[in-house]
């Protein structure tokens, strides 16, 4: 009785794990081929990107409406914008044609020397050390996200079900064991959406690495060739690190 007791919960797990698996598979192809038809030429990468955020957000929105348990993320609620941060070529040159649209020359000046001061830091540390190091997005200011409509995906799937874990894993950066907690669904449909997305660049022939957040928001604002590398098929950032 005990064996095919232990048989069926092992059987009921792994059909779970099938239809997660199915789902993911599935989210990911529609989200891959919908962004490869708006992008027919290099040039689209932005407008094929605004619109997979659109599509992303209503996926997100479905998602947590359909789950028992429910983000703990607030408006004004900051701590995970001090965490290590990845970004795409394609999300990180969208970033900098929003600033020039909506930043005055001031306001990117103090973006450009806070993103100064964070690469300094990143650059004379470990990627293990700087995983447990609070630093300062440059885009957070009164602890909202100042670019918030074109915020990478690393920052969009990131969400929290424990805003007190939030609090004390920002208290101590170092301790890897507070778990703050995430919803599995809206985590799932977030990383097979994204990593749609990127199939569909990469399928394209685009730059499609993973860069550190701070040294490539610093070398696009001072590189005016970023663009060009990119549009060409090229890597894109040749300052910054790239995250292997």
């Amino acid at each position: 009785m005990i064996a095919l007791t232990v048989f069926r919960i092992s059987d009921v797990y792994q059909r779970a794990n099938l239809a997660m698996n199915d789902f993911f598979q599935q989210t990911a192809q529609t989200e891959f081929q919908k962004a490869s038809q708006q992008l027919p030429a290099a040039k689209q990468f932005q407008a094929a990107l605004t619109h997979s955020f659109a599509r992303y957000d209503r996926l997100i929105a479905s998602t947590i409406q359909t789950a028992s348990t429910k983000p703990a993320c607030q408006a004004g609620c900051a701590f995970c914008c001090y965490y290590k941060v990845e970004v795409r070529a394609h999300e990180m040159l969208n970033i900098k044609d929003y600033l020039c649209k909506h930043f005055s020359a001031e306001k990117i000046q103090q973006v450009q020397r806070d993103a100064e001061q964070n690469a300094a830091i990143i650059r004379s540390i470990t990627p293990e050390q700087h995983l447990t190091t609070n630093m300062k997005c440059p885009l957070l200011q009164d602890n909202q996200c100042s670019a918030y409509s074109v915020r990478p995906y690393r920052c969009r799937n990131f969400h929290a079900t424990d805003a007190q874990a939030c609090e004390q894993s920002f208290a101590d950066p170092a301790n890897m064991a507070i778990a703050t907690g995430m919803i599995e669904s809206v985590a799932l449909a977030a990383d097979a959406h994204s990593q749609g997305f990127e199939a569909a660049i990469e399928h394209k022939g685009l730059d499609a690495r993973i860069y550190d957040f701070n040294t490539a928001l610093l070398e696009v604002l001072v590189d005016e060739s970023c663009l060009k590398r990119y549009l060409r098929g090229k890597k894109t950032f040749q300052q910054a690190l790239e995250v292997e």
